[in-house]
């Protein structure tokens, strides 16, 4: 009997999208308990109704039938995502949810960082049992991350080469979600793919400076630089 392919399945190969909320600590100290559960409501509403509403640029328009490709579960100040499988239509629907929430965090004062794996993953919603390599792989790497970004794994690089080669994907489409970059690490500047960031005003950007002092504000730094380039990449 062929599989429901509308059913989720407990244990699969899938992408995995770590977000952390920056400066969790120090804003539980400066804010009420109540504004920061508020904070925290307003992010968990924005992240169901995207990964119930954002279309992949597979999806065919003419069925009207859609369905949900992610999932995702909070704990505390992180997030996972978990897309249904590994095909290229959920790793591009989950790029697109991680933007819109990325940015919408930024704007919200509450900015995140993430990393996005490929692997098996166990994902059971019902019982909480979240395990699996690229859930370590995801996490780790964004703990890397210095700017208030998300960038991509060597796996998922592996997968996009791959799918250039075997023309599963073209130049335009990868262009039109990921730029590739030399990406501020606590380690200094790597080469990563990144999310695109494409709505962002100086304004909110500059009002990132607000919450922070010191060191911290390198994260600023380099995301108003690491925007800058992304938008001086576009125009050329």
């Amino acid at each position: 009997m062929e599989k429901d392919s509308t059913v989720w399945e407990e244990d699969r190969i899938r992408f995995v999208g770590f977000m952390d909320v920056m400066g969790f600590k120090d804003m539980i100290a400066r804010k009420s308990h109540d504004e920061v559960k508020q904070m925290l409501l307003q992010m968990s509403y924005m992240k169901d109704i995207l990964q119930k509403v954002v279309v992949s640029p597979f999806e065919d328009r003419r069925n009207n039938k859609r369905e949900q490709r992610i999932r995702s579960v909070t704990f505390s100040d992180s997030v996972l995502f978990v897309t249904r499988d590994d095909s290229f239509d959920d790793l591009f629907t989950l790029a697109t949810v991680l933007a819109i929430f990325q940015e919408a965090a930024i704007q919200r004062g509450a900015p995140t960082k993430g990393a996005i794996s490929v692997g098996k993953l166990t994902a059971n919603f019902d019982k909480s049992i979240f395990f699996g390599q690229p859930l370590i792989d995801a996490y780790q790497l964004q703990d890397e991350v210095f700017y208030y970004g998300v960038i991509l794994d060597n796996k998922v690089e592996s997968k996009i080469i791959e799918g250039l080669r075997n023309k599963q994907l073209n130049k335009e489409l990868i262009e039109s979600h990921f730029i590739k970059l030399q990406t501020p690490l606590k380690s200094g500047k790597i080469n990563h793919y990144n999310i695109k960031l494409d709505s962002l005003t100086e304004d909110q950007l500059e009002d990132m400076y607000k919450g922070v002092s010191g060191s911290v504000r390198k994260y600023v730094d380099n995301t108003i630089e690491m925007y800058e380039l992304m938008q001086k990449k576009k125009k050329a």
